[in-house]
């Protein structure tokens, strides 16, 4: 009987959870860094979770290294040094995820999430940017908010496009670093994923 119960309860929690990883590229600007694309790229990889809250919706949970910062284009006319910065975040995406398009093998091939990212600021690094002096003062903590689609082609395997825009700033501009702009951090990522 207790044997019973047990399965019956490990499978309820099996069906309303499920776990994932995700890998895949970011493309990255700062506005404010007088970079106008996005030129940077990057990493990001990590774990997901999956809380089924009906069979049309989803919370998910994210915990992903994302590589961030800004780059400037490379030029054949331009003399200069290509100027970049490249910034490392642990980041936790917690998302509300709508699914669509019931396939014919019962699963739904788009999902369309959108959500809140909290982001720790733990490595900078820089190439000839002047933005380096203000390194110091860049806040390591990051509020964003994203939105994005993913394209399952099949249960278990999808394909994600997703914007993430930050709510604070990186950097504030004030009387004591006049000489450097008030920088907001932006970036697109494109990746993989699996749930298991």
């Amino acid at each position: 009987m207790l044997f019973l119960f047990l399965s019956s309860t490990c499978l309820q929690a099996q069906q309303r959870f499920k776990a994932g990883v995700v890998l895949g590229v970011t493309a990255a600007q700062i506005n404010g860094d007088d970079s106008a694309e996005f030129n940077k790229l990057g990493f990001t990889g990590g774990l997901r979770a999956v809380t089924i809250l009906s069979e049309r919706s989803d919370v998910l949970i994210e915990l992903l290294y994302s590589q961030r910062g800004s780059q400037t284009a490379l030029s054949s006319n331009s003399v200069a040094f290509q100027r970049v910065v490249h910034l490392d975040y642990i980041e936790v995406p917690i998302l509300f995820n709508y699914k669509d398009w019931l396939a014919d093998d019962d699963y739904y091939k788009l999902h369309f999430h959108g959500g809140l990212s909290y982001g720790r600021l733990f490595n900078s690094r820089f190439e000839d940017s002047p933005l380096e002096e203000a390194a110091p003062f860049f806040r390591e903590n990051d509020f964003s908010w994203a939105a994005g689609v993913t394209f399952f082609i099949n249960k278990n395997v999808g394909f994600s496009a997703r914007y993430t825009r930050s709510i604070n700033l990186l950097f504030k501009s004030d009387d004591t670093n006049t000489n450097v702009n008030s920088l907001l951090s932006y970036f697109l990522s494109f990746s993989g994923n699996y749930i298991f």
